[in-house]
């Protein structure tokens, strides 16, 4: 019983730590303009989309896109974006206009304001 009870325990701290790892994902190495606009889209296209009940995806998703600004090594200085984006993902609250002053690099880079990306027929 106390061998079974130990094995139990095992096993949940390493799905613990595998969740960690997971949920703590950080951009490793430079992120290309490729990633950074597509972080861009899927922001814009969870803004269209709204919140949601469950686990703020707005709010990561804003947080994922300062992770690619952060680490982006292009001629754009996307820096200024990147601190605004995790102050918005550290918040409690935002709106699209906020999230589009945020991102006035990363729009100018990825070639179109948030929100309208190539998954609504843009180039």
């Amino acid at each position: 019983m106390a061998r079974r009870h130990g094995v139990f325990i095992a096993a949940a701290a390493a799905a613990g730590l595998m969740v960690a790892a997971v949920g703590c994902e950080k951009v490793a190495g430079p992120s290309s303009k490729a990633e950074v606009c597509k972080g861009f889209e899927e922001l814009g296209t969870q803004l269209l989309q709204g919140n949601g009940v469950i686990g703020n995806p707005l709010f990561h998703k804003a947080d994922d896109l300062g992770d690619l600004a952060e680490s982006y090594e292009g001629t754009a200085d996307l820096s200024q974006d990147a601190n605004r984006l995790h102050e918005i993902a550290d918040s409690d609250s935002t709106s699209g206009s906020e999230l589009e002053g945020a991102t006035r690099q990363v729009a100018a880079l990825c070639g179109h304001p948030l929100g309208l990306g190539t998954g609504f027929g843009s180039p």
